[in-house]
């Protein structure tokens, strides 16, 4: 035999073998984009479960139902500019996505707490706010029951959320009153955007404050304290807030 079919049989198994490399690997490109997909989807899907639920929750607190879209959306907000304000806090773009989608779930523990002291239009007896306080270890306790709903990092976001929202930057929040960079920066971005929107809202209990005097009121400290920092993005946002309230309420009077 001559050299020259030694070598051809050897360029056919290295053809072979190459070919066979490449429909490997084009498969396993297609099977992994097949499982993003249905991950992205799944996702979705829960993230559409957790809005109905903390709908229900809204419905319920004669609220407008769009509470928990305006928080995610100056969650997002506030979000972005910290991004780029405090790279230390590592909140790249996939990092705020996640944090928006579980700032659904800030009160969801809501559902817990009996109508005669969720919908009371007066202040709350000190008994009565020791009930309504506990909405933040019943949301934790709700979100245990959805299991694979709350997995991974939108699981880890919405924890601290539902938990920590009404944590405060010195130390006089709850349910831990927890103090500082103690608190998750995701908790501290939805505790921010909820108290502006509840500022700008109507509720049961009281009228709604202007965009304008929400924002003097939060930077005052009349609403708590918060993070030096996040304090800096609401003055770099305010415009960005301002107009999304203004499109909130455009909404609701169409």
């Amino acid at each position: 035999m001559n050299n020259s079919g030694v070598v051809s049989r050897t360029n056919d198994k290295d053809g072979e073998k190459t070919y066979t490399r490449r429909h490997l690997e084009e498969l396993v490109k297609l099977q992994t984009s097949v499982l993003k997909q249905q991950a992205l989807c799944l996702q979705r899907m829960n993230e559409r479960i957790i809005e109905t639920l903390s709908n229900v929750v809204e419905f319920r607190n004669l609220e407008s139902g769009d509470h928990v879209k305006r928080v995610k959306d100056f969650t997002r907000i506030l979000a972005e500019h910290l991004a780029k304000r405090c790279p230390e806090y590592q909140l790249d773009r996939e990092a705020v996505d996640v944090i928006t989608a579980a700032a659904a779930l800030h009160d969801v523990g809501k559902i817990a707490i009996p109508d005669a002291i969720l919908l009371k239009p007066g202040r709350l007896t000190t008994e009565e706010f020791a009930v309504m306080k506990t909405h933040t270890t019943k949301g934790c306790e709700i979100l245990a029951l959805l299991g694979e709903i709350q997995e991974g990092e939108y699981g880890r976001a919405g924890y601290e959320i539902c938990r920590y929202h009404h944590e405060r930057y010195d130390g006089g929040g709850y349910p831990e009153g927890l103090k500082g960079e103690e608190i998750p920066v995701s908790a501290q971005l939805v505790s921010l955007a909820d108290v502006y929107d509840a500022l700008i809202s109507e509720r049961c209990y009281k009228s709604a404050y202007t965009p304008a005097q929400a924002y003097d009121m939060i930077m005052r400290g009349e609403c708590g304290q918060f993070s030096p920092k996040l304090l800096l993005c609401l003055e770099e946002a305010r415009e960005e807030l301002e107009e999304k309230a203004k499109c909130g309420r455009a909404l609701l009077t169409t």
